[in-house]
């Protein structure tokens, strides 16, 4: 092998080495920015949580999966942290969505609901879990995998999406 077959290869794979870490040091500071995002909505989560009776883990993971953990517009500029839709005349904005029936997904523009701050975002969310659909789900369980699922039991479902359930399970997991 030639010294500038041997100066080639070592180039190589000391850019390989390169890209490897980047995307190691990228994969860490997604992370981190994730965890700073669950620990900001964590004192929120445990607040409603405890005086609903909603597990806080579950909480946590729903506000995650509507917002990307926090990166979606609906939540960074309009404080809407569980993708609720706007009714009457309340302070909204049209975003593209997905909405699942039967089991065919599609996006679709809905009318989302827009809040003053953070704080009012959350209880907005926590509305959800005791209207006249998910009221009966309250105080039944401290497994936020479990509260989901009965989320879903009803004749009328939290969630379009039909794998809700794995989604939240995946979030859970990492939290």
């Amino acid at each position: 092998m030639t010294k500038i077959n041997k100066i080639f290869i070592g180039s190589g794979v000391f850019l390989l080495l390169i890209i490897l870490s980047k995307k190691k040091i990228r994969k860490i500071v997604m992370n981190l920015t994730n965890k700073q995002f669950i620990d900001s909505i964590m004192p929120y989560a445990i607040k409603i949580g405890n005086a609903i009776g909603v597990p806080y883990k579950f909480i946590i993971a729903q506000i995650c999966l509507e917002t990307g953990f926090g990166k979606s517009s609906l939540s960074k500029l309009y404080n809407n942290y569980g993708g609720i839709k706007a009714i009457g005349l309340q302070n909204k904005v049209s975003l593209l969505t997905t909405e699942c029936k039967a089991g065919v997904c599609k996006k679709v523009y809905q009318n989302f609901a827009v809040y003053p701050t953070i704080d009012a975002g959350i209880n907005a969310q926590s509305k959800v879990y005791q209207n006249k659909y998910f009221k009966q789900y309250l105080n039944k369980t401290t497994d936020p995998l479990i509260y989901a699922k009965l989320l879903q039991s009803g004749t009328v479902k939290y969630a379009t999406d039909p794998n809700y359930v794995n989604k939240i399970s995946t979030i859970i997991n990492s939290i």
